[in-house]
């Protein structure tokens, strides 16, 4: 059997260049995304037609683009001071756009090519530590890395790791690393995202008219998706038809919501989230126990111990 290259040597590395057309420029920058990127960082010159392409395409989910920035980095390009330097444009393993953004759309909207370091094959979850002198919010670490529903799941997340960790301590709080780590290693899975998802209806479905005129939000999806998430390793079946009856405002689930709202207008519309949490976990451990569906369930208060999950 033969190689079509000897062995002590690598095929040889394709690059884009500003004389080919757009199509092979895509055609090439893709195959280094998607198929054979190389093994260090090496620099490339990216045309605006290939940067329109990549912010279009390729833009993994970038946060809200610096619009001073942007001008500044315009100015350079146009009056011919933007020279190669050691920062890069990276490509996670995904396929999608980590850091370069604002070069990038400079780059579009000079309409002036740049030559820039491009490196390849970073992972996704990399973006914690990417330009890390503008801090990135948990929100932006999900969105990054094109999680469904970002706001939501970084919430739920970091509610499920507080209950772990203390449900007391509403106040914890983890790196972008560390929760999007905990998020892989134990909540990327069907069931995960279909209570977040789930749990956007059931807040959308409870909320109502406050007398002043705001709608109130008694059931926040992220602490809502986190506990839904925590009753389904007891029994998934049960955590989803809980779910459905705080989406259809019936039972146990109308009984809850009842009972934020009792709580919330007796404080002015205020809630402590631990309290929130606890009686949520009183309400799904008399659906649990076929108890009755009352006030008399909501016993806990912040002077008490966090109830377990039955």
């Amino acid at each position: 059997m033969t190689t079509p290259f000897p062995l002590n040597k690598q095929p040889p590395l394709r690059y884009f260049t500003p004389s080919q057309n757009i199509e092979e420029q895509i055609g090439i920058l893709s195959l280094l995304i998607d198929t054979a990127p190389p093994d260090s960082a090496r620099v490339y010159t990216i045309t605006p037609a290939l940067a329109e392409y990549i912010i279009k395409n390729r833009n993994g989910a970038n946060r809200k683009p610096n619009t001073a920035k942007i001008d500044e980095y315009i100015h350079a390009m146009e009056t011919k001071r933007w020279p190669v330097t050691g920062s890069t444009i990276v490509f996670s393993k995904g396929g999608f756009l980590l850091d370069g953004q604002h070069r990038l759309l400079a780059c579009i909207r000079a309409d002036v090519p740049i030559t820039t370091f491009v490196v390849f094959n970073i992972p996704d979850s990399a973006f914690a530590m990417i330009d890390i002198g503008r801090k990135r919010s948990n929100v932006d670490a999900f969105q990054i890395a094109r999680v469904s529903n970002p706001g939501t799941a970084a919430a739920a997340a970091r509610w499920i790791m507080i209950h772990e960790d203390d449900p007391m301590n509403r106040g914890k709080t983890w790196t972008n690393e560390e929760l999007f780590k905990y998020y892989e290693g134990k909540l990327n899975s069907p069931t995960f995202h279909e209570f977040v998802a789930l749990s956007l209806d059931i807040e959308e479905a409870s909320k109502d008219k406050s007398p002043g005129g705001r709608r109130r939000n008694y059931l926040p999806a992220g602490s809502l998706a986190a506990y839904l998430t925590i009753f389904s390793r007891v029994n998934r079946k049960q955590a989803a038809m809980f779910a459905n009856q705080l989406l259809c405002n019936q039972r146990h689930g109308r009984a809850y919501i009842n009972a934020i709202r009792d709580r919330m207008d007796a404080n002015g519309g205020r809630l402590h989230e631990a309290v929130r949490n606890a009686l949520f976990v009183q309400a799904w451990n008399a659906f649990r126990q076929e108890a009755r569906p009352s006030k008399a369930i909501f016993t806990w208060n912040l002077s008490g111990d966090f109830p377990e999950i039955v």
